[in-house]
């Protein structure tokens, strides 16, 4: 659970700068997803193991900040 606050905790204060729209599919599914824990490339699976329609918000956060560290 802490992790989860953790990037919740950040995740908030870069949302100020980038919106979750502002990403892109491919820039969504260049991270981990912290958690379903599929790799980078992969899409986000539902609990049943099928594959979600859109990404888990920890991830988007996620996407986030790994763009922003990569552009500053």
């Amino acid at each position: 659970m802490f992790q989860i606050e953790q990037i919740y905790d950040t995740s908030y204060r870069t949302l100020s700068d980038m919106k979750k729209s502002d990403l892109t599919p491919r820039q969504l599914s260049s991270v981990r997803c912290p958690t379903c824990g599929v790799p980078a490339g992969n899409h986000c699976l539902l609990h049943s193991g099928a594959p979600r329609s859109t990404p888990h918000v920890e991830r988007k956060f996620a996407a986030i900040d790994a763009s922003q560290k990569k552009s500053g």
